[in-house]
């Protein structure tokens, strides 16, 4: 039994220590899973070789941390779908029953004894069965869910979906363990009290699963997560604005083959950000925006009294067609392009409030 526990538990520890040397939130959680699974089977690797008894002082070590797998393996899920680190928080029972049993092992011996038939046995036991119970479900049930969001969020984007089966190879995995943990709580709660050696099985398949998980994670130590994105909320007002000062100052606007791609690409941006940008910072779409500059050129011109031809004026600044043009200036200034020429070039005192009316 101890040879057989020992082997599984000296590999997984192997991986563990390779798996947290590679980068990233969800590598360093899955190798603290690790070896909270190796701390879980010490006790009995060495207690079925006999050193407990060699050794009564080993008693009480703090080897063993069950209350720390539910945490490690939300961390684990966190760091592939979100790549994020949990709160703080979720170390609080991992880290008070482990402070509980570094305590009680600087006990004297005979003391500590006495402390394991008269608390730990009839009382604490009892409690932190119920406690690993409801964390190992807990957890459980929050990576399902974190699961579904990650599925559905891949799927919205025709994304390759194995991420998802990445993730929901661990969270089967982790609940093969709270299963058969369950089965063996029951079964010592309403059958018959089980002894260190009818556990043997349950730390078999803690030792199987352990390793797959190892084996796994190193096997996927190098594959580029899919993680959710969040948006990221923006003050799209001055990135917009910036944008119009360079496509002003430059006179990108005057080409009339000019589109939402290629204006992209002259802005080092992407279509999506760059259509986004001008509907959020400035309320109006790609060609709102060019149209805009091209109209307010051909205005400044008809305003400095130029004679060209209207026409002219309108395909040099860009506008591929009369009919767009002349509806885009009055939608723009309220009155056609010949109108605004005629009072703009009126310059005695009277045409100006006539102007400002027809404006």
């Amino acid at each position: 039994m101890s040879l057989i526990l020992g082997l599984f538990e000296v590999q997984m520890l192997v991986l563990a220590i390779a798996i947290m040397r590679r980068h990233g939130a969800a590598q360093r959680s899955l190798g603290a899973l690790l070896i909270v699974l190796c701390g879980m089977l010490t006790p009995f690797t060495i207690g079925y070789a006999g050193l407990y008894d060699r050794w009564p002082w080993l008693s009480f070590a703090p080897f063993a941390v069950p209350l720390a797998m539910g945490p490690l393996l939300y961390a684990h899920l966190n760091g592939l779908i979100f790549d994020r680190p949990i709160p703080r928080w979720h170390a609080a029972l991992p880290v008070g029953q482990f402070a509980y049993q570094a305590a009680a092992f600087c006990l004297p011996l005979g003391l500590r004894g006495a402390f394991d038939r008269e608390i730990q046995r009839p009382w604490l036991d009892p409690i932190l069965a119920v406690l690993l119970l409801a964390s190992m479900i807990g957890y459980a049930v929050a990576g399902l869910r974190a699961l579904r969001r990650h599925r559905g969020w891949l799927l919205a984007r025709r994304s390759d979906i194995a991420a998802a089966r990445r993730v929901q190879a661990v969270l089967i995995a982790f609940a093969v363990i709270a299963a058969v943990r369950t089965i063996y709580l029951f079964a010592d709660a309403l059958i018959a009290p089980l002894s260190y050696f009818d556990m043997f099985g349950f730390y078999v398949v803690l030792a199987i699963v352990g390793n797959y998980l190892a084996i796994e994670g190193w096997r996927q130590a190098d594959t580029r997560p899919h993680p959710i994105v969040e948006p990221i909320e923006r003050d799209w007002r001055p990135i917009a604005a910036e944008w119009m000062r360079r496509i002003e100052e430059q006179g990108w606007w005057r080409d009339p083959d000019l589109d939402l791609a290629g204006l992209a690409r002259r802005l080092g941006t992407n279509t999506a950000y760059l259509s986004r940008g001008l509907n959020d910072g400035l309320g109006v779409g790609f060609a709102e925006a060019i149209n805009g500059l091209r109209v307010e050129h051909v205005a400044a011109r008809l305003r400095d009294g130029s004679d060209g031809d209207i026409l002219t004026l309108a395909i040099d600044a860009g506008f591929g067609s009369k009919a767009t043009f002349n509806r885009v200036f009055k939608d723009r200034f309220g009155v056609t392009p010949s109108a605004y020429r005629r009072v703009s070039t009126d310059k005695n005192d009277a045409g100006r409030p006539d102007l400002q009316r027809m404006v």
